[in-house]
């Protein structure tokens, strides 16, 4: 990749500019290739149990790219805010504010009970041991206990005038909706939580390419001048880093239709060798947005500065 200094002022042409760095990171790339195929050719041939491992790194990859696509992401993320209920109170730091996970944990935890009722713990007819001793009675009280209390805390989280439930064959309750989707907003963080464990569920290869294209758009957005505010590099950052993803995915594409009739495991090494190019792509959009800003504008002949004032006598 292109070294750490700032990104060249206006006086280089984008074209000029485009070419050097498509230049720069072909040839990098070119080298990234070879030196990752010869390191591959060498662990294969010294270490035999290297095909397992490395055919599992490139399962991981091409994981990502057909099921944690950022459309896939934005689904998991818009799935996990519409199908859960929010309330007030922080129940589990790892799923804020979320009451329907902390009930499914509670059913979870506690699979020999179906709800309450009237005040009363609810129990499964498939839990009814045939058991009459004292300490197993004594034991299913203290859980029914437990499990009663756990429900209650639960349910005093929860907004009941929004989500306490409504006849099926009344119309639907504007204000009630309305609210919801304000509780919605309490449910962000939980979203984004999900939406983070579920890209760590795809293997570690997975969030090392996430964190990957998040750290080449900041390196990109650091070099730049454009945009000049922080709070606006801080908002284009993740939609950059989601256009780098699309790049990495037809990247390993490229891979599997060029190298595929050789080796089905073409995954890492094209993106090895596409890192060059992730990074260009990421200056890409930045240094066209400073070569429009500082273009200048010609000058139409006509004098707008106002005259200066006589010196004072």
């Amino acid at each position: 990749m292109s070294d750490s200094t700032p990104s060249p002022g206006p006086a280089e042409k984008f074209g000029a500019w485009l070419r050097r760095e498509s230049w720069h990171a072909l040839k990098l790339g070119a080298g990234l290739l070879a030196a990752g195929l010869a390191l591959v050719y060498t662990l294969d041939a010294c270490w035999p149990g290297f095909s397992a491992p490395w055919q599992r790194m490139n399962y991981q990859l091409t994981h990502t790219a057909l099921e944690q696509h950022p459309l896939a992401l934005v689904r998991t993320f818009g799935t996990r805010l519409g199908a859960s209920e929010y309330g007030w109170g922080v129940l589990a730091w790892a799923e804020p504010f979320n009451v329907t996970a902390a009930g499914a944990e509670l059913r979870s935890r506690y699979p020999e009970f179906i709800g309450v009722r009237d005040g009363e713990v609810v129990t499964r007819h498939t839990s009814l041991l045939k058991r009459g001793d004292a300490q197993h009675q004594e034991t299913q009280a203290k859980r029914a206990a437990d499990y009663l209390a756990l429900y209650r805390q639960i349910e005093s989280h929860r907004f009941m005038r929004v989500y306490g439930g409504t006849d099926v064959f009344s119309p639907p309750d504007a204000n009630a909706e309305l609210g919801q989707v304000v509780t919605k907003l309490l449910g962000l963080p939980d979203a984004l939580l999900h939406t983070a464990r579920h890209i760590v569920a795809g293997g570690i290869m997975s969030a090392l390419l996430f964190c990957a294209v998040l750290a080449f758009a900041a390196v990109a957005l650091w070099q730049s001048h454009r945009p000049a505010r922080r709070g606006l590099k801080l908002l284009v950052w993740p939609v950059l880093a989601s256009a780098l993803v699309w790049l990495a995915i037809v990247a390993m594409s490229l891979g599997a239709l060029l190298g595929g009739v050789f080796t089905p495991n073409t995954s890492a090494l094209a993106l090895l060798a596409a890192a060059p190019f992730l990074l260009l792509g990421a200056k890409v959009p930045l240094r066209l947005a400073e070569d429009l800003a500082f273009k200048p504008k010609p000058w139409d002949g006509i004098e707008r500065r106002k005259p200066r004032a006589p010196p004072a006598a």
